[in-house]
């Protein structure tokens, strides 16, 4: 029983093997075998060479994980910008009334129940765009453990 078959390959293609094999060490059965193996491995279509690399599709991305970390970090500075600050400003200026006797009858207890129910708001509207963000665990794992940390200091809190 012959457990071995035979190639017929172009003179061109067996010069190709023989350079390769000579630049790998490798026998040409051996370099057949391990060729194949890759194909299987990588499920790169060796009809398509200029297919991109397994390492380059990683460093895109990479790119497209990056540029998503830029656009949420501008997201969160916008929404800090447009709505977070103002309203500081907005219940430092309250706060300032209420302690000069100008709130308009606001008790402190009501001033701290709004408060509490803003904040309580803020906190909702950053954990949804943050998770919104994190497009269910697409981005790295140790952005989504960050994340859980946060959102856990803010529940705690």
């Amino acid at each position: 029983m012959n457990d071995r078959k035979s190639l017929s390959i172009s003179l061109g293609t067996h010069r190709q093997l023989e350079k390769l094999s000579d630049q790998l060490g490798l026998s040409h059965k051996d370099l057949v075998a391990i060729m194949l193996q890759f194909f299987a491995v990588t499920k790169l279509d060796p009809r398509y060479p200029k297919a991109d690399a397994p390492d380059i599709v990683l460093k895109k991305l990479t790119d497209k994980v990056d540029s998503l970390d830029k656009r949420f970090i501008g997201f969160i500075r916008e929404q800090e910008k447009e709505i977070l600050k103002p309203m500081r400003a907005d219940v430092q200026a309250l706060r300032q009334a209420v302690e000069s006797g100008l709130g308009g009858g606001v008790t402190p207890q009501q001033l701290e129940e709004q408060l509490t129910s803003v904040v309580e708001a803020v906190q909702t509207l950053v954990r949804l765009s943050f998770r919104t963000a994190l497009v269910d665990n697409a981005l790295r794992s140790e952005y989504k453990q960050q994340a859980d940390q946060l959102i856990a200091q803010q529940n705690g809190l």
